[in-house]
């Protein structure tokens, strides 16, 4: 596949497209948030580096080589990925199908390449493959993904060229799902839907395709604003158990409850300070979000802002492990409290 056929990240198109004006290097890092398309892109690269005859466009699509990889049958490409039944790439792994295979020349063609998966490994794992990076054969080229490379050890990073991915425009990430659901079979949903799933999904098309292809999605999105609704009303007591009991229902999909709880306080945000309702991630809540009076516009704004940094609060502290049962309490009384006026 070529780069231009990408949608998107077009600098980094431009960074890709310059490796083969040259000779590549021989350890790169694609770097950006988790579903944003890294390892599309890390394909791409992949099938490029092992093409007969690449251009700045990436790999050619028609010689034996691209043949192979398309069909992922391409004996001089590994992958070191998670085992589902692990936590992390356990440092065997990174032996066998590293250390012990990168001596060994290319079967086909005149590069081996090695596609790693660097969120899944620990410090130990790291180092393993240090050991490879420091001086690979002039045949090998590495590709790593990292949803951050602040994870990375210096020494490892030092070695890396980064290719960062960015956050997509709605356009984009809209047209990610129509091509996603016509590779798949499904229908395309209307553009309604397609432009919820990509406002909600703030640039990740990876969100964007794993909640629009989840059935139970819809559902919770609906409990949740109607739960939103009555938090301003509610009684002290009623937020620490009927609104507890609501999160932990939910507590196994609390990171997407938090997710559309900052977008309907965002929404909220918007509504009250411009009135204008055209970048709304909820556009089908517009009536129930707006607030007529414009005096209480102006007192909600301050509360609306401090619930919108209560949920950010909560979510770093469910990324943390922090105790489910006292971040829900006190957000949802603190919610409770600043939602009153909207």
């Amino acid at each position: 596949m070529g780069f231009a056929s990408l949608v998107g990240q077009p600098d980094l198109k431009v960074r890709l497209g310059s490796i083969f004006r040259s000779e590549p290097g021989h350890a790169y890092i694609l770097s950006g948030p988790l579903g944003i398309g890294k390892s599309t892109f890390a394909q791409a690269l992949a099938q490029a580096l092992l093409c007969q005859d690449p251009t700045p466009d990436g790999g050619c699509g028609i010689c034996d080589s691209c043949r192979h990889f398309s069909h992922q049958a391409h004996p001089d490409f590994r992958t070191l990925l998670l085992d589902p039944a692990d936590k992390v790439i356990k440092v065997e792994r990174v032996r066998q199908t590293i250390q012990a295979d990168i001596a060994l020349r290319p079967q086909f063609g005149r590069r081996k390449v090695y596609l790693v998966d660097a969120d899944f490994l620990n410090e130990q794992g790291q180092n393993t493959l240090l050991k490879s990076l420091e001086e690979p054969p002039d045949f090998v080229t590495f590709i790593l993904m990292a949803s951050g490379i602040e994870r990375l050890l210096p020494t490892v990073l030092s070695r890396l060229t980064v290719l960062t991915l960015h956050r997509y425009s709605d356009e984009e990430v809209i047209e990610i799902l129509r091509r996603e659901c016509q590779d798949s079979g499904q229908p395309v949903p209307d553009v309604q839907t397609l432009t919820f799933h990509a406002r909600y999904a703030n640039g990740v098309p990876g969100a964007a395709i794993k909640l629009i292809s989840s059935p139970w999605f819809s559902e919770l999105r609906r409990e949740t604003i109607d739960f939103y609704h009555q938090l301003g009303s509610i009684s002290r007591s009623q937020a620490l158990t009927t609104g507890f009991g609501f999160f932990d229902a939910n507590r196994a999909r609390a990171d997407v409850l938090l997710d559309i709880l900052a977008s309907l306080v965002r929404d909220q945000i918007v509504i009250a300070m411009t009135g204008d309702p055209s970048h709304l991630t909820n556009p089908d809540q517009l009536t129930r979000l707006a607030i007529p009076d414009e005096k209480k516009r102006q007192a909600a704004v301050p509360g609306l802002m401090r619930a919108a940094a209560a949920i950010t609060a909560a979510r770093r502290g469910l990324a943390l492990n922090a105790s489910f049962e006292g971040l829900a309490c006190h957000l949802l009384l603190t919610l409770r409290k600043e939602l009153i006026h909207a």
